[in-house]
C-alpha cells in the first residue's frame, strides 16, 4: 500500500511539474483593409503552452474564425467561409507579476472550412500561410484579454485578395 501511495504522489508531482497551461478563449473579430466583412465574426479556440525561463510560454493552438462574409461583393449575396488556423505560438511576458501583460506571436496553417463561394458551381477557396502578433494580459491568475492583428492566406478569395486580415479580440480561461 506504500508503494502505490508513493508511485502516485510521485505521478502527480511529475505531471505538475510539466507546468501545461489549457486555454480555452473565445470572442469576435473584423476585417481590415480594403475589404470589410459585412458583419462582426466571431472565434474560438483552445491552446496548450507550457513556460520556460519564467518570462516565455511556448506552445500550439487551434481556433475556428466563423462568419466570414465580405461586404461589396458584386459575384452573389453573403460570400463568405470560416478559417481553421493551426499555429505554434511564442508569448513574451513583459512583466511576470500578478498582472501579466505579454506580447504574442503565431505561426501555422489556416484552413477553409464551411465554404460558399460558389464559382460557377464550384468552391475554389483555399487555406494558406497564417500569421498573427497581439498584446494581452493575464488576470486573476486564470483569466486572459487579448488584441490580435492575424493575416490569413486564402487563395482564390472572393474579396480580391489572398489576404484575409484581421483584428480579433478574445476572451480566454486557463483550465490548468
Amino acid at each position: 500500500m506504500k508503494r502505490i501511495l508513493v508511485v502516485l504522489m510521485f505521478t502527480v508531482m511529475s505531471l505538475n511539474a510539466l507546468a501545461l497551461d489549457l486555454w480555452v478563449k473565445g470572442g469576435v473579430n473584423q476585417g481590415t483593409g480594403s475589404k470589410k466583412m459585412e458583419d462582426f465574426g466571431y472565434n474560438a479556440a483552445l491552446e496548450l503552452s507550457q513556460g520556460f525561463l519564467g518570462f516565455v510560454d511556448l506552445g500550439a493552438g487551434i481556433a475556428y474564425n466563423g462568419n466570414l462574409k465580405f461586404d461589396g461583393i458584386s459575384v452573389q449575396e453573403n460570400v463568405g467561409y470560416d478559417l481553421t488556423p493551426v499555429y505554434v505560438f511564442a508569448k513574451f511576458n513583459i512583466i511576470p507579476v500578478a498582472l501579466k501583460p505579454y506580447v504574442v506571436a503565431r505561426l501555422g496553417k489556416n484552413f477553409v472550412v464551411n465554404d460558399n463561394t460558389d464559382y460557377n458551381g464550384k468552391s475554389e477557396a483555399k487555406g494558406g500561410a497564417y500569421g498573427a502578433v497581439g498584446v494581452g494580459v493575464e488576470f486573476l491568475s486564470s483569466f486572459q484579454g487579448e488584441v490580435l492583428y492575424s493575416i490569413s492566406e486564402v487563395r482564390n478569395n472572393p474579396s480580391g485578395k489572398d489576404n484575409v486580415d484581421m483584428v480579433s479580440l478574445t476572451l480566454g480561461y486557463n483550465f490548468f
